[in-house]
């Protein structure tokens, strides 16, 4: 065989050569599932799981709140009347009025009465005789929740006060004295208590009796909520705490005016919370109706919490979340409290700190790999 010797052929012809050898090289090498031609070799890329993300699981602020069922009563009110016989000189207050408690009334200058013969004694009225014997109730009540210390002395002192007031109120005479006159001739009245000028039936320049209902103060309304509170509920919930009184699908908004405590035969001491309607109701909240009442504290507490949409649920409506463990998810059943904003309080504990997966809950199984960032 002849070896043929390439430095004889012209430099042109190699090229040409080497250029169809190159070109006839490239669909072969495509075939084949080679690189290219001058191409660096690239090195095998693991495919990546798309993974869910975990956050940590936080704290939020919750509003502390009590919630009481209850029902609406007949609103009671506070009477004023005139401490002496006179003339009503000023009257500072209109029917319909929202007056605070130590607020002037109005003011009576005394006059001169002719003098009569002594009156009969007269028999104690019904009303006198019944608000004798509420007094009486009271005190025996109080008495017992003073014992254990379940309210003050000068509650007890003021209650049995009352009960010597109404005693006496009993044994009035016909034509009450004039026991109260101050010296220079004026008293001002001032409120008792909060509440709404109701029942204004004096006018200024007339003149009054000792005794005599000049106006009552009251809630202004036909009903108010009433609701049980604990010893411990004292502890959040006093006087002008803010409320939202509920019935079916409508509620209102109210504000604690009075607290009373209770006592029945064989059952701890407790306390009754009288509720002001601070919007009027339709006409369907009458007394008697059954409500729920949300007493607002104003205080806050620190709680565990988790976005809600972390939270899912099985066919028998237990909670669960996806916690991160050694870097995969694993499902941890939860007890849940209040829904506070786009959060969900946590009541259960959980291990410090947690991780929680809270995107596409739905598609995550036990076990699949998760990033903790």
């Amino acid at each position: 065989m002849k070896v043929i010797d390439m430095k004889q052929f012209p430099q042109k012809y190699i090229l040409a050569l080497a250029a169809a050898l190159l070109v006839a090289a490239v669909p072969l090498a495509s075939k084949l599932g080679l690189p290219p031609f001058g191409a660096r070799p690239q090195q095998a890329s693991a495919p990546t799981a798309d993974r869910p993300t975990a956050a940590q699981v936080g704290r939020i602020k919750k509003p502390l709140a009590i919630t009481r069922t209850g029902a609406l009563e007949s609103a009671g009110s506070v009477p004023v009347n005139a401490d002496f016989t006179g003339q009503l000189s000023e009257l500072y207050v209109k029917e319909g009025q929202a007056v605070k408690a130590g607020q002037p009334l109005l003011k009576l200058q005394a006059t001169q009465e002719p003098a009569l013969q002594e009156p009969e004694p007269a028999a104690p009225s019904a009303r006198t005789q019944a608000d004798y014997e509420a007094a009486l109730k009271e005190v025996n009540r109080l008495q017992k929740l003073y014992e254990i210390g379940g309210i003050s002395r000068k509650q007890f002192e003021a209650a049995t006060a009352r009960l010597q007031e109404a005693k006496a109120n009993t044994t009035v005479t016909a034509s009450a004295p004039a026991t109260s006159v101050p010296k220079d001739g004026f008293a001002t009245l001032t409120a008792p208590v909060d509440g709404i000028i109701t029942g204004l039936s004096a006018t200024a320049g007339k003149t009054v009796q000792a005794g005599q209902k000049l106006l009552a103060l009251g809630s202004g309304q036909e009903v108010e909520a009433v609701v049980r509170l604990s010893q411990n509920d004292l502890y959040l919930i006093h006087l002008g705490s803010p409320a939202v009184i509920s019935s079916g699908q409508h509620s209102v908004t109210g504000q604690v005016s009075r607290i009373y405590p209770q006592v029945e035969a064989e059952q701890a001491p407790f306390f009754l919370a009288h509720v002001k309607l601070l919007s009027s109701p339709d006409g369907l909240w009458k007394a008697g109706l059954a409500v729920t009442v949300r007493l607002d504290s104003g205080k806050t507490a620190d709680i565990q919490a988790v976005p809600t949409t972390a939270l899912f649920r099985d066919n028998q409506g237990n909670t669960f979340v996806y916690l991160a463990v050694g870097g995969k998810a694993h499902r941890q059943q939860v007890l849940v409290g209040d829904a506070i904003g786009g959060f969900t309080e946590i009541t259960s504990e959980l291990p410090q700190p947690s991780y929680v997966i809270a995107e596409n809950v739905a598609g995550i199984k036990d076990g699949d790999p998760v990033t903790i960032p």
